[in-house]
């Protein structure tokens, strides 16, 4: 049975350009194209599509959008189309969108993310993810203090707060300052992610 995908986009060639690649596929069945936001309420209703494919321009927040119908119409899995931006990524990530693709990917990507979205619209894929993530990992790490640093390493030294109070010449209630700013600019919970993490980053080196 082929995907019924439903194109979204404010722009005319936009919009045919989405048919012309979707109708060329034989797995994939395009329902319908829509030019904003309502007509794409009537087509999901009606349609009851597999895959929503979304432009980044439609209604001034395209993300948002793609997180209402996600969280009122979860079978549809949402692909966003946008700028090659890791906020945007990120973005969508957050909001439970199933893809984002950059404008500037290839059509097989494209191609490649509708059909992720249908077998699987709760999960997430971007053909940038991985870089982006590691983009946003160097961005945390570059945020860390010189003490924070300092804590980071003598907690993977294993010193307790006492001793690294001790060592820094600073109070216990500051070492734990800089342990929850630490953990929080890493992303993690405790003494031990904060090392794992630490030491997959090489900043234990």
């Amino acid at each position: 049975m082929a995907i019924t995908v439903i194109a979204v986009a404010e722009g005319t060639l936009v919009r045919a350009g989405m048919a012309s690649v979707l109708g060329g596929q034989s797995d994939l069945q395009l329902g319908g194209v829509a030019a904003d936001i309502g007509e794409a309420r009537l087509l999901i209703e009606r349609l009851r599509p597999a895959v929503v494919l979304l432009d980044i321009h439609v209604g001034g927040d395209a993300v948002g959008y793609g997180a209402w119908l996600r969280q009122n119409h979860p079978h549809p899995g949402v692909v966003l189309v946008g700028a090659d931006d890791d906020h945007l990524l990120f973005r969508a990530l957050d909001a439970g969108l199933s893809a984002y693709v950059p404008q500037t990917a290839p059509v097989n990507v494209l191609l490649a993310a509708v059909r992720y979205a249908a077998a699987a619209p709760s999960s997430f894929t971007a053909p940038q993810i991985a870089a982006a993530m590691a983009r946003r990992r160097r961005g945390q790490t570059a945020a860390l203090s010189p003490r924070e640093r300092d804590v980071l390493r003598l907690i993977g030294d294993g010193v307790p707060t006492s001793a690294i109070a001790l060592t820094l010449q600073v109070s216990d209630s500051t070492v734990k300052t800089y342990l929850a700013r630490l953990y929080d600019k890493l992303g993690v919970h405790g003494r031990s992610q904060a090392v794992l993490v630490a030491a997959e980053r090489g900043l234990l080196d």
